[in-house]
């Protein structure tokens, strides 16, 4: 099990190779990209405050994948929806290239602690979604 921050922990999928970019963890398998990036509450005030600042950045984080929305190459095959998972909230969406080649998911994930984004990027094949929503069931609290 892997942390990130001290506000998540979750599964990598197994045999993916890990590598960092910047602040974001990248795991790679073939033609598969998962990205998982952690957004930390710094704000260190009033619970007032805190809970504030958390809305912000949560709503931060679904501007940034709502960005793949405005792609004319993209269309959307799960609209974005909340989905609670381990005592955790999701914001998942999922889009696929107009040709049909490539899968696009987003997620974000809210704790009291901070925001985790989490992308994947894969074939569009069987396989491809259920990967997605396999990490996103491996993440818990840390």
């Amino acid at each position: 099990m892997n942390k990130i921050g001290e506000a998540f922990a979750f599964v990598p999928p197994f045999g993916w190779e890990e590598s960092r970019r910047g602040a974001t963890l990248v795991f790679r398998q073939l033609e598969r990209e998962l990205r998982v990036s952690f957004w930390p509450l710094k704000e260190k005030g009033s619970l007032k405050k805190k809970t504030a600042a958390l809305e912000e950045l949560k709503q931060t984080a679904l501007k940034a994948i709502g960005r793949d929305l405005k792609n004319t190459n993209l269309r959307v095959a799960i609209p974005l929806s909340r989905v609670d998972e381990n005592k955790l909230e999701f914001w998942v969406q999922s889009l696929g290239t107009r040709d049909g080649t490539t899968l696009i998911c987003s997620a974000v994930a809210c704790s009291p602690l901070g925001i985790l984004m989490v992308s994947l990027e894969a074939p569009n094949k069987p396989r491809s979604f259920p990967i997605f929503v396999d990490f996103l069931r491996s993440v818990h609290k840390a």
